[in-house]
């Protein structure tokens, strides 16, 4: 049985949704990715981290994939720390592709922006040398299927960046109340570790950073600050830099 959810519209819970490809956002899911708390706390900052964790290995005028682009918040950060000769930015919802578009035009990088299902085989084999895969994962059931296609696009000793939101923030009252997400798709840091790793990626001890950034935390924190209780120490995100084996 499934029931609606006043923000969204759509079924909280069904059998379709869990077993979904894609489940799209909800509206206030829609707006909150183009706020300036997501750009600056989440997306800015795990941009700022990727390029920390790469050090020296960051190609030089790489050709960049942004999938689950959005709506191309990420791409003028990519042009400012990685410098790439090019930017793709690919997305399933199509509503989103048009705001990325009107993005990729105020760059002086050539980017473009397309909409299509990121585990779809849309591009020539080794046509990327880094790939950007930010809260992707989490919003589909395909993620074998998606990472198995990153893994065919980038060239040998390509670069797949992947930061995720963990199964204790997803699965959080907050979360579940105003998002929408694949309920069966849900993992633990761990998790996607292992799910990145046996997709055919490499990567060390040292190419993974977890963190529980405050907005992630029950009562954003402030529980734990004033020293009321305590709190979770699972990680709510994870961010994994790994390399295509030569």
């Amino acid at each position: 049985m499934s029931t609606t959810n006043p923000v969204s519209g759509m079924p909280t819970s069904s059998t379709a949704q869990n077993n979904a490809i894609w489940v799209r956002e909800t509206r206030f899911g829609r707006w909150f990715l183009s706020t300036q708390t997501w750009y600056r706390y989440v997306l800015s900052q795990a941009i700022i981290d990727f390029k920390a964790l790469l050090g020296e290995r960051l190609p030089v005028q790489a050709r960049i994939l942004d999938a689950g682009c959005g709506q191309g918040l990420a791409f003028g950060l990519l042009e400012q720390h990685f410098q790439p000769a090019a930017i793709t930015g690919i997305d399933i919802d199509a509503e989103q592709v048009k705001k990325a578009v009107n993005a990729a035009n105020q760059l002086a990088t050539p980017t473009s922006a397309v909409h299509i299902n990121a585990s779809g085989q849309t591009f020539g084999a080794e046509s990327f040398d880094l790939i950007l895969c930010h809260q992707l994962l989490h919003h589909t059931s395909q993620q074998r299927e998606t990472l198995q296609e990153f893994h065919r696009l980038l060239r040998p000793g390509g670069i797949l960046l992947v930061g995720e939101s963990c199964r204790s923030f997803i699965n959080s009252a907050p979360v579940r109340l105003l998002f929408r997400h694949p309920e069966m798709a849900q993992k633990d840091a761990q998790g996607y570790i292992d799910l990145v790793r046996t997709s055919g990626f490499v990567f060390s001890d040292a190419d993974i950073q977890t963190s529980r950034p405050w907005w992630s935390r029950r009562c954003l924190g402030m529980a734990q600050k004033l020293g009321i209780g305590l709190d979770n120490t699972e990680p709510t995100e994870i961010l994994i830099v790994a390399t295509k084996p030569h």
